[in-house]
């Protein structure tokens, strides 16, 4: 997790924690007995402690104390857990992380990528509804968009656990392919399966700026159960960092059968070119990865 990241979940603990100290003052300002219920459970337990009471008369007594204070809550009119520790994210208790070993929370995967990848988010335009056979300049290219859009909606159904994890979308500029990685994000979220989209440049800069900062900035296109990555072969090309970072992103994402999406302007000789067969091969694996090269016309230049 980054510090800035870090920083965020420490911010939100400590926004919860004043709210609900104002809950707390709130009521105790309406009601006295609230005040001495929130000094009685320190008192069973130091009783307990002292043998003065048994642990099933200490566990009664915690039980009396929070029956009594949910039923005068609800005589004020408020729910029962009004004074229960709120959180904003109940999953991971607003700490980004969950399970053991620990990963990221879907909502820390969300927060990344407001954070992380502002500029190439997830265009909330570009969805599976919003795509339009109309764009298309003849039959043969909207046949070519119909069969894409059927097969990356059952690759979404699939999720998180594809029969072959990854995607490699190919093909010249214009044809959609960046439309499909939004739209897999997008559906992949409304299914309940985070998702992480970002640039190829984008992702080789946040590394750049993790080894300035002495963060681990690789690490949630590590651990993002979708990742998306477009624009794959725009990213500079720093030695040292950006084929070690695809490396590790794919030899890695591989190895934990984590669904991954590429997006390419380049042809299958050209990512052996530039990222060398270590990387390259591992794009095209055809045990793990479902290769698709779209043709056609540019349909940007079509009328909108």
């Amino acid at each position: 997790m980054t510090n800035e990241l870090q920083r965020y979940y420490s911010d939100l603990r400590e926004k919860n924690r004043r709210a609900l100290e104002k809950r707390i003052a709130e009521c105790e300002q309406k009601n006295r007995r609230f005040r001495s219920l929130a000094d009685e459970p320190g008192l069973v337990f130091k009783q307990l402690a002292a043998g003065k009471l048994t642990p099933a008369a200490a566990k009664s007594r915690i039980g009396a104390i929070g029956a009594e204070r949910r039923n005068l809550l609800i005589s004020m009119g408020l729910p029962g857990n009004y004074l229960d520790p709120i959180y904003t994210c109940p999953r991971c208790r607003d700490t980004g992380e969950v399970g053991e070993p620990a990963r990221l929370c879907a909502c820390a995967l969300k927060k990344l990528q407001e954070q992380m990848i502002a500029g190439s988010r997830i265009n909330p335009r570009e969805t599976f509804a919003a795509f339009r056979e109309s764009i298309y300049p003849d039959d043969e290219q909207k046949k070519q968009g119909l069969a894409m859009k059927r097969f990356c909606e059952r690759y979404v159904a699939s999720l998180p656990a594809p029969e072959k994890p990854n995607l490699l979308i190919l093909g010249a500029a214009g044809l959609g392919k960046s439309f499909f990685g939004n739209a897999i994000a997008s559906a992949a979220i409304e299914k309940g399966v985070p998702a992480v989209k970002t640039t190829a440049y984008q992702c080789v800069q946040a590394i750049l700026d993790g080894i300035d900062a002495r963060e681990d900035a690789i690490a949630p296109f590590l651990s993002a159960p979708v990742l998306v990555l477009d624009d794959v072969g725009t990213e500079a090309m720093v030695p040292n960092v950006t084929v070690e970072t695809f490396f590790r992103i794919l030899n890695e994402r591989a190895a934990a059968a984590l669904p991954t999406v590429l997006i390419s302007n380049l042809n299958k000789d050209e990512l052996f070119e530039r990222y060398g067969e270590r990387v390259a091969s591992r794009m095209i694996d055809g045990a793990l990865t479902s290769v698709i090269l779209l043709r056609g016309d540019n349909l940007r230049t079509r009328i909108r």
